[in-house]
């Protein structure tokens, strides 16, 4: 393991056989004609190469989505496992990097030095509660005091929990002191909360029902969602990736059954971080699927079945 890459260790083929011997010792050379005498302990045919791995993540996500944060009236006491970074950089087979960028991935927060998961529907609620204020402060969206709208928070969250709140959903000032809305940020999170618990939706009907919910100066763009939806045949729906499995024959097999043929464009938000380079992800592709022409399109396939 090091700072930003995570190792295997696995078993490969040898084009030569390997001889193991005892020790030379003295009484080994023959003085009179010079030979050796040596005793093979183990005759091998493999050996063990070091070779570079994807982070093991989904164990984090598991963790986080056993004890979530719902605001003022969670209990902090009860007897589910705190978690802290420690824990996971001596727990997840993963480097000190991916753990971050994962973490940061999930929005995780610290509350009384352990690292929680906002619940989503209490993400919503932090959301809409910040769009109310910012508009009867009469805040411009780019330039919102990080300060005075935590303490405009605390009927529902503790102000140290609203600023790391704030802080995600924004981009912070050069002073530390405000906030620019990301807008995309909060457009995703409410085209999510459509789809989120429903198994699929018409996309023109959901389209419609995305850009009603979203302030009108909001972007609404389905690029935005490549990473969380998948759309075939007119609708839409959603797919948490970090629900898939993280041996590639399972999930490839997973992505299939939802919908027949992709594009490489729509696979690879699903397959990348199954593959540490191009090489890789390309040879995966080649392994498990196949490519087609339909309409001057070319799509992926299941390489059997």
């Amino acid at each position: 393991m090091s700072p930003s890459k995570q190792f295997e260790i696995k078993s490969a083929e040898t084009s030569n056989t390997l001889l193991l011997a005892s020790p030379l010792d003295s009484s080994s050379v023959n003085k009179e004609n010079g030979c050796i005498a040596l005793t093979v302990n183990s005759i091998l045919h493999s050996k063990l190469e070091l070779t570079q791995c994807v982070p093991k993540l989904k164990r984090i996500h598991q963790l986080f989505e056993e004890n979530p944060y719902r605001g003022h009236f969670d209990d902090e006491e009860n007897s589910t496992r705190k978690i802290t970074i420690e824990n996971l950089r001596n727990e997840i087979q993963a480097s000190d990097e991916a753990i971050d960028a994962y973490l940061k991935k999930l929005n995780v927060i610290t509350i009384n030095g352990h690292l929680r998961l906002l619940d989503f529907d209490f993400r919503t609620k932090l959301i809409e509660y910040i769009i109310s204020i910012i508009s009867i402060q009469d805040w411009s969206k780019d330039n919102i005091p990080i300060d005075k709208c935590a303490t405009e928070m605390r009927e529902i969250c503790p102000k140290y929990v609203a600023k790391q709140f704030l802080e995600q959903i924004g981009t912070i000032s050069s002073d530390d002191n405000s906030i620019s809305l990301n807008k995309n940020t909060i457009s995703t999170h409410y085209a999510l909360d459509l789809l989120r618990n429903l198994e699929k939706m018409k996309l023109s009907e959901f389209m419609t029902c995305w850009r009603e919910c979203v302030p009108a100066e909001f972007p609404i763009d389905l690029e935005q969602l490549k990473e969380f939806v998948i759309m075939s045949e007119g609708t839409i729906s959603y797919i948490d990736i970090d629900n898939l499995s993280e041996k590639a024959n399972e999930r490839i097999k997973t992505l299939f059954s939802r919908k027949n043929n992709w594009t490489l464009s729509e696979l690879e938000p699903f397959l990348s971080s199954l593959t540490t380079s191009n090489a890789e992800f390309n040879s995966l592709l080649a392994t498990h699927t196949r490519c087609i022409l339909k309409d001057g399109q070319k799509y992926y396939v299941p390489k059997y079945g």
